[in-house]
C-alpha cells in the first residue's frame, strides 16, 4: 500500500518537472528571440550601387570639369592697367565683405566673380577716367576654395584648395595620418575603414583603405569647395546621440551600454521626437541601419537595443520613408559634433601649450 501511495507522488513530481522544463525551453525561446528583437528591429545595407555601378561613378567623379575660379575674401592678386603704371598695384586684396579697392574707382564687389568677370567690372568703372583701359587681374593667393579634413591626421582643419589638388594631396598637406605611441611602437591612430567622405551633403564611395593602404588611384578624386573628410580614431569608443534630444554629443561607450541608456545621457527626448529611432553602425559608406521603435521598449515587450562602439543614434523629428534619407538627415548634426569636438581638443592642446 505504501508502495502504491509513492506513485502519485512520483506522477506528479515529473509532471511538475516536465512543466518546469518547457517553461525554462519557452523563456529561453524569448531570451533568444528578444536578442534577435524581430518584432521591432529591421535591418538593411545601404549600399545599393554595384561594384561596377561604383567604378563607372568614381571615374566621372575624376572627369569632373572643375567650375571656374571665383573670387572670395582673402584672395590676393595683381592688377595692371596697359601703359597706365601709375595705375599698377601688386598686391589687392579681397576684403571679408567681398570688395576690393582700386585707384580712382574705389571699392568694387568682386564676390564669386570670376577673373574675367571681374576684369570687365573694373575696366567699365576706369572709362569714367580712361579711354578704352585695358586690365590684367593676376591672382597670386588664393583663399576662396577650401576644404574641410577632420580627425586623426596632424594638422585638423581647413585646407586651401591649391590647383587641381586630390585626396591623397590633402592628406599630404595635413601632414598625414596621426600617429601615437602603443607598448612602445609607433601606431596609426586612424580608422581607415569608417572614414567617409561628403560633398553636397551626400558621403562619396570613397574607399580610403584601397587608397591609402593599398594605392587604388581611381579613389584618388579631385576636391572640390567645401568637400569634407572625417578619419575617426581606430582607438575610439564614443557613441554618438543625435537629433531630437536636449543635448547632442558624443558620450564614451560603456560596456552593455543601451539604447535608452544613451538617451538619458542626452538629456531625454524633445517632445518633438519621433519614437522610432535609427542607430548607424559601421562605414558610413556602407552602414548597417537598425529601425527600432522605442515604445515597444518602454512598455516591456522587447528588450532594450544593445549599442556598441561608434554607433551613430539618430532621433528624428518626422517619420522617414527612404533609408537613405536617415544618413542623409543625420550626416550635418554629426558633422557639427565632430567640428565642434575637434575645436574644443585643439583649444586645449593650445592652453596646455601656453
Amino acid at each position: 500500500m505504501k508502495f502504491l501511495n509513492v506513485i502519485p507522488f512520483l506522477t506528479l513530481c515529473l509532471i511538475l518537472l516536465t512543466f518546469s522544463a518547457c517553461s525554462s525551453n519557452k523563456t529561453a525561446y524569448i531570451e533568444e528571440n528578444l536578442e534577435a528583437m524581430p518584432e521591432y528591429l529591421e535591418e538593411t545595407y545601404l549600399a545599393t550601387q554595384t561594384t561596377q555601378e561604383t567604378i563607372e561613378e568614381l571615374h566621372r567623379l575624376n572627369e569632373i570639369d572643375l567650375p571656374p575660379y571665383t573670387l572670395g575674401p582673402g584672395d590676393k592678386m595683381k592688377i595692371y592697367v596697359y601703359d597706365e603704371p601709375e595705375l599698377d598695384s601688386d598686391a589687392v586684396i579681397v576684403k571679408q565683405d567681398g570688395t576690393l579697392s582700386f585707384r580712382l574707382v574705389g571699392e568694387v564687389d568682386v564676390t564669386g566673380l570670376t577673373i574675367p568677370e571681374a576684369t570687365v567690372i573694373i575696366e567699365d568703372k576706369l572709362k569714367a577716367y580712361l579711354h578704352h583701359p585695358k586690365v590684367s587681374i593676376i591672382p597670386f593667393e588664393a583663399r576662396s576654395s577650401s576644404i574641410t579634413i577632420l580627425g586623426k591626421v596632424t594638422y585638423p582643419g581647413i585646407i586651401e584648395i591649391q590647383g587641381r589638388m586630390r585626396i591623397l594631396d590633402a592628406l599630404a598637406d595635413a601632414g598625414g595620418l596621426a600617429l601615437g605611441w602603443f607598448q612602445n611602437n609607433s601606431v596609426e591612430l586612424a580608422d581607415l575603414e569608417r572614414t567617409f567622405m561628403i560633398r553636397e551633403n551626400r558621403i562619396l564611395p570613397i574607399d580610403f583603405v584601397e587608397l591609402v593602404q593599398n594605392g587604388k588611384m581611381l579613389y584618388n578624386i579631385p576636391l572640390l569647395d567645401r568637400d569634407y573628410i572625417y578619419i575617426p580614431s581606430a582607438i575610439n569608443r564614443e557613441i554618438y546621440v543625435i537629433g531630437e534630444v536636449n543635448q547632442e554629443g558624443h558620450y564614451f561607450f560603456q560596456e552593455n551600454m543601451t539604447l535608452l541608456q544613451s538617451i538619458t545621457f542626452a538629456q531625454g527626448f524633445k517632445s518633438s521626437a519621433q519614437s522610432t529611432i535609427y542607430v548607424i553602425r559601421g562605414n558610413l559608406s556602407h552602414p548597417r541601419l537598425f529601425k527600432i521603435n522605442t515604445k515597444d521598449i518602454l512598455k516591456a515587450k522587447v528588450r532594450d537595443f544593445r549599442l556598441k562602439p561608434n554607433d551613430i543614434v539618430y532621433i528624428p523629428k518626422h517619420p522617414i520613408a527612404k533609408w537613405n534619407e536617415v544618413v542623409n538627415y543625420a550626416l550635418p548634426s554629426l558633422q557639427a559634433i565632430q567640428s565642434g569636438y575637434l575645436l574644443r581638443e585643439m583649444y586645449k592642446d593650445i592652453r596646455g601649450n601656453n
